[in-house]
């Protein structure tokens, strides 16, 4: 079974093309050892234990029709809509018929609902949104910590069926209509997110 994990970070999934798009990928294929990358050091020895591929969502190619599945968590934000549609269009052509799309996103609905409830302050929405960003420009430009667009459930769907995905649905942490998917699933990332399927 051929399953792409793209935007793993440093958690990746056992047989599974795990792919990341961080410059740390690219710096772990330096011969240092990894203590000396400081904070970056655990990362790194896991990109190397677990052979992580650099791509990013416009240089990733497969053959057509090639993929059992692909998996993305808290990636997609990260791109401009344009390059989200794109990336999502291509994933299309690269699944087999039947083939599984899993999506994970941070939840606009939920985050909004938390502030105009009041359980959480303007200051940890527009942390939890990353809506205001504090960082460097460097860091920006390197696309830490941005988010370029949010969904909901309802709006992401929608974009998927404008894109011409069959039986879309809403899923939870830790199941899928394709086990091997939901053991990706990240634990910290529960309570935040939206979980969604789609076919080809």
């Amino acid at each position: 079974m051929t399953i792409v994990n793209f935007g793993c970070g440093a958690t990746p999934g056992r047989d599974c093309l795990n792919i990341d798009g961080s410059l740390t990928v690219l710096l772990a294929r330096l011969p240092l050892p990894a203590k000396l990358f400081g904070l970056r050091g655990r990362f790194v020895a896991s990109i190397r234990d677990n052979n992580i591929k650099f791509g990013t969502a416009r240089r990733l190619r497969f053959a057509d029709d090639s993929l059992d599945a692909f998996y993305t968590s808290h990636t997609l934000e990260h791109l401009v809509r344009s390059e989200c549609e794109d990336l999502l269009c291509r994933v299309r052509g690269w699944l087999k018929p039947g083939g599984v799309l899993r999506v994970v996103l941070p939840d606009l609905k939920r985050l909004a609902c938390s502030y105009v409830s009041g359980q959480v302050g303007a200051d940890t929405f527009l942390t939890r949104t990353q809506l205001a960003l504090q960082g460097s420009r460097r860091g920006m430009a390197a696309g830490y910590e941005c988010h370029r667009l949010m969904y909901d459930y309802e709006s992401f769907a929608a974009l998927l069926e404008r894109l011409r995905y069959q039986s879309i649905r809403r899923s939870n942490f830790g199941t899928s209509i394709l086990p091997a998917l939901a053991t990706l699933d990240v634990e910290g990332r529960r309570d935040e997110s939206f979980y969604v399927e789609a076919v080809k």
